[in-house]
């Protein structure tokens, strides 16, 4: 568990904060799932990290900023947010139905042409998307995405290891010997029924630790939003997909270089993913524009907001 943990944090874009939603829902078989529309105009889909995230903030920064330009249509994913009640196993939890997932909504809107945008996981996500239905992508946003391939799926780790201390990998493994006496099932249920149990507050530092290593600069962690992350994130879906990529060899970089779709990717100079992350979606992504945010980590928005937004306005538009 340790290393499925450390190995498939980038998957994570961090911190979810309650707020009122207005929501409208589809289904994919027997699960319902659901989404929530914003502004109005060209639509743009938006894919929240994880997977397990619930799509709060720093998502709804991202709606107001582009909201008086383009329909922001924002999915509560598969095991997450208010899609969060359902079965979570190897059939229900897979890149194909959170593909899948992706053209239903687009069907039931009757949007003929989306911009997709995906940050961390969701960036994974819409490059699949990309690769399977290019005819219906105008345009594709990555932030700090998580990569195409299996083959630099073990460079976060090795990343997040040299950002360590000693004593930070020794907590980490007396943690871990804690709460994996428990599944991810059970930990999920029972930080919600009995959050003080041991094993559940085990859990929780030995979250709070890991995310310290997608920083660059650690004094703009907030411990608010880290309690947040932690009890609104189902962490469930993460193995199985950790487990999907590597035993499948996922890779869809050869379907990716056949794109002609015009991609937009950006990313921390200190994203502990890795540059070679990057570098690959650039490579794999023939018509895309790469920006580096300077002393930055995964954590955009948290670290370098400002920049951020300054970026992605230039290249879209928007207040």
């Amino acid at each position: 568990m340790l290393r499925t943990l450390l190995s498939t944090a980038f998957l994570i874009w961090a911190f979810t904060i309650g707020s009122a939603q207005e929501l409208k829902s589809f289904y994919n078989d027997s699960i319902q799932l659901f989404y929530e529309t914003h502004g109005s105009g060209p639509a743009l889909y938006i894919l929240s990290g994880g997977p397990g995230e619930a799509p709060d903030h720093p998502y709804h920064l991202i709606i107001d900023s582009l909201k008086s330009r383009y329909t922001c249509v924002l999915l509560h994913q598969r095991g997450s947010g208010k899609s969060r009640h359902m079965p979570i196993n190897k059939s229900t939890i897979n890149i194909g139905k959170y593909t899948e997932d992706i053209e239903l909504l687009r069907q039931k809107r009757g949007d003929e042409k989306i911009i997709l945008m995906g940050i961390s996981w969701g960036g994974l996500l819409a490059m699949n998307y990309a690769a399977h239905f290019p005819e219906h992508i105008s345009n594709l946003l990555l932030v700090s995405s998580a990569p195409p391939s299996h083959k630099v799926w073990n460079v976060l780790f090795d990343n997040q290891y040299a950002r360590r201390s000693q004593s930070e990998l020794d907590s980490l493994y007396l943690l871990q010997k804690i709460f994996s006496t428990k599944t991810e099932k059970e930990l999920d249920s029972l930080k919600r029924v009995n959050p003080n149990s041991k094993e559940v507050l085990a859990y929780k530092t030995f979250i709070d630790i890991h995310v310290r290593a997608m920083y660059y600069d650690r004094s703009k962690i907030s411990p608010k939003n880290i309690n947040d992350l932690f009890y609104n994130f189902n962490f469930q879906p993460i193995p199985i997909i950790d487990q999907e990529v590597l035993e499948t060899k996922w890779d869809i970089t050869a379907k990716l270089k056949k794109l002609k779709i015009p991609a937009f990717i950006v990313y921390g100079r200190q994203d502990d993913q890795g540059e070679s992350t990057f570098y690959l979606q650039k490579e794999s992504l023939l018509f895309s524009e790469m920006h580096v945010i300077e002393q930055c980590g995964h954590e955009i928005l948290e670290e370098q907001a400002d920049a951020f937004f300054g970026i992605l306005r230039g290249y879209l538009g928007g207040k």
